[in-house]
């Protein structure tokens, strides 16, 4: 992988603040101080997503990924929906996601116009069996700002402000990636026993990774096939062989712990041949089953209490329904 191109210079502060400002209020997801989480199409942030596009670039390749080109942006960005921070006392971009809502996208463009379809080759009954669903990727948050966590925090405050308002969405799914930066050991350790503990091997036999990660046994000098099976039972036991292999004593990936706290499911890893190389694992979260608390964070007390009863009624439903049928 070469960094072909250099990274695009910045958009014109002032132009991204005008085009924030003509957004409607009610795009406005969350807030901390400064900082504001909005949702918008491309259509209403040409300049914003210019800026979006470059800082995508530069974060990516501050952890040795990236597309090699000036801006990362694709035809994917056109047709889904933006949820970025903006720093309204700095004039600045902190970080974003993309969101595709698959049945809107499904009904529209079908399975290509989704982006994990050109890392994973999957069923349509994966998409039924998912339901609506959100497709999440792209996340970044610009290096300057990556010392503290509360971007992240404030990102997720967004998303749980759109599912809150959007109840039906009660899957997200997408590929968190495993960058070049870790070794080959550690990425390995993490893929294995993620997958050996997946509790969703039903919806993994629906999705095949267009280039699969090498996944074979780890070979370590010394140690019997026994012992390796215990050593990898455990996935916080991998974290901490993790943090003592890496030179930079690092855990493993924020986002990737972020999503597992969650209680999200890896189905598969891919290699990205197009994106430095990175691994991708694809993971699904139903957020019917994570913990209440974990959901008040993001949704807010009120919002997880109508989210969760949107599903209790759905599911009422759903009964009642087969219940009719089968007397019918």
């Amino acid at each position: 992988f070469q960094k072909s191109h250099p990274v695009a210079q910045a958009q014109d502060p002032a132009l991204c603040r005008w085009e924030i400002e003509q957004l409607p209020a009610e795009q406005r997801l969350a807030q901390s101080g400064a900082q504001s989480v909005w949702q918008a199409t491309a259509e209403q942030i040409p300049h914003v997503l210019l800026e979006i596009g470059r800082l995508r670039e530069l974060s990516f390749r501050a952890a040795n990924e990236g597309t090699g080109k000036s801006v990362d942006l694709d035809w994917f960005d056109d047709h889904y929906l933006h949820l970025f921070i903006w720093n309204a006392e700095d004039s600045e971009i902190v970080g974003a996601y993309r969101l595709g809502a698959t049945d809107r996208i499904l009904e529209r463009q079908g399975r290509q116009g989704l982006y994990s379809s050109t890392l994973f080759d999957s069923r349509m009954e994966f998409f039924r069996r998912l339901g609506p669903a959100l497709e999440l990727g792209r996340s970044f948050v610009r290096p300057e700002y990556q010392r503290s966590y509360s971007p992240l925090l404030l990102l997720w405050k967004g998303i749980g402000s759109f599912i809150a308002r959007h109840p039906r969405y009660r899957t997200l799914f997408g590929p968190v990636s495993i960058s070049r930066d870790y070794s080959d050991l550690s990425r390995h350790l993490i893929a294995t026993t993620l997958l050996q503990h997946s509790q969703a091997k039903d919806l993994a036999l629906m999705v095949k990774p267009k280039h699969p990660a090498n996944l074979r046994p780890v070979r370590i000098q010394g140690c019997g096939l026994s012992q390796r099976e215990v050593c990898f039972q455990d996935f916080k036991e991998v974290c901490s062989v993790i943090a003592d292999v890496e030179f930079k004593q690092r855990d493993v990936p924020v986002l990737l712990r972020h999503y597992l706290n969650l209680g999200g499911q890896i189905l598969a890893f891919n290699i990205d041949r197009n994106f430095g190389n990175v691994m991708d694992g694809l993971i699904v979260v139903d957020l019917t089953q994570a913990d209440c608390k974990t959901l008040q964070r993001y949704l807010g007390a009120e919002g997880a209490a109508a989210f969760l009863s949107y599903h209790e009624s759905e599911s009422n439903n759903d009964s009642v329904a087969l219940i009719e049928s089968a007397a019918g």
